[in-house]
């Protein structure tokens, strides 16, 4: 007899079943039961995809930064007094300065700082509106510094309207003269031009009679004037619903004066007599005032409002960021000393490794300022600051 058969093989041996109904009412009392059945790694991934979209709701809920603080209005700057001293500041702060590390080479360092140099030495209005808290005081200060002939406004028709800061510059009288001096003009033109700016210190235009035939062509040539036929007409009435008299146009003018009541023919702009009453002179007559490279100063302001605005749409759908994050990406992520988020980034050991040359501050923008850019978006109605109470300094898109 084999030694491996056991007494189980053999027939005599059973084993008590359980009746069905008893198996039945035994699974229905257990507490788990009646569920269903699921596969370890199948339940595994439901429960992470479920606490991903927790995590994405409560990140979305996070970059929405609402909350009591309240909106400033202005950029406060120690260092700015009056409007002069806003346009020095201005003018010193635009451009960062070339980092250690930048990643270019000798030739695109030095297009870089040509650019920056040949840029005019002007500063749209709505930049200086941003650094001052009293507007009307401001626009009052500004009236007085033109009658004293120490800056000069500059203003481009048909580019953009009061309200955007794309129309209107200013410029002090002295950096004025020293861009005419340089160009190469010859010494009588410059000295006609320079008189007939201290003849009209008030004016964006100058009058036909101020400088000879000979003289306006050399100044057109070399920028300082715009043709008559690029300007338009300027005696024709205003249509599309822009005239003297809109609130725009006399909130910026100095009180007292006959532009904050309409100017002289605001009777007649408002539908009386024989309509909007025509200039004395014909029309074209008139040379606006300009200064050479300011295509390039203003396709350079167009970009950076843009990109800055982008890059707040970019952050969340509320379109708002804290300051701190959003001039960690204007800058491209690049590992520095002064901002604190790359100083935590290497202190955990992690590092970016991003050059400034391959981000589009540098690229494209030429190394502007993310302060300077954010005070121009401010002055010019893009965006919002805000104070939040728990990261500081928030940046909200209007637009």
């Amino acid at each position: 007899m084999p030694l491996y058969l056991t007494g189980s093989h053999s027939s005599r041996v059973t084993k008590p079943r359980r009746p069905a109904t008893l198996q039945k009412s035994q699974s229905l009392s257990l507490p788990f039961g009646s569920s269903k059945r699921t596969r370890t790694l199948q339940r595994a991934q439901t429960l992470a995809d479920k606490l991903g979209n927790e995590h994405d709701e409560e990140d979305e809920e996070d970059h929405n930064l609402a909350g009591p603080g309240r909106v400033l209005a202005v950029v406060e700057r120690t260092q700015v007094r009056d409007v002069l001293s806003a346009i020095r500041h201005t003018r010193s702060t635009m451009f960062d300065p070339l980092p250690e590390r930048a990643g270019m080479n000798s030739v695109r360092i030095a297009e870089v700082l040509n650019f920056q140099k040949n840029l005019p030495a002007v500063v749209s209005l709505a930049h200086v509106h941003a650094l001052r808290s009293a507007s009307s005081k401001t626009e009052r200060d500004i009236q007085a510094l033109l009658s004293d002939d120490q800056v000069r406004r500059i203003k481009l028709v048909g580019r953009g309207n009061d309200i955007s800061g794309l129309s209107e510059f200013l410029i002090t009288t002295e950096e004025y003269g020293a861009a005419a001096r340089k160009t190469g003009l010859p010494n009588e033109v410059v000295s006609a031009f320079l008189e007939a700016l201290q003849a009209n210190p008030r004016v964006y235009a100058l009058p036909p009679s101020s400088l000879s035939r000979s003289h306006v062509d050399a100044l057109i040539r070399h920028g300082f004037l715009v043709s008559p036929s690029i300007q338009g007409s300027r005696g024709t009435p205003v249509r599309n619903g822009t005239n003297i008299v809109a609130p725009a146009t006399i909130s910026r003018s100095a009180s007292g004066s006959q532009a904050a009541v309409g100017g002289e023919a605001a009777f007649e702009t408002l539908g009386g007599v024989n309509g909007a009453r025509r200039s004395s002179t014909a029309p074209g007559t008139e040379h606006v005032l300009s200064i050479p490279g300011i295509a390039a100063y203003l396709k350079l302001l167009d970009a950076a409002r843009n990109h800055f605005v982008d890059l707040l749409r970019q952050f969340s759908k509320h379109r708002q960021a804290p300051a701190y994050l959003l001039k960690e990406r204007w800058n491209g992520n690049v590992d520095n000393n002064e901002n604190q988020v790359s100083v935590a980034k290497r202190v955990r050991g992690e590092f970016s490794n991003v050059l400034a040359a391959k981000t589009k501050k540098w690229k494209a923008l030429n190394g502007l300022s993310y302060d300077w850019i954010m005070e121009e978006c401010l002055g010019a109605g893009l965006i919002e600051l805000f104070q939040t109470y728990s990261v500081g300094l928030g940046v909200r898109a209007l637009t």
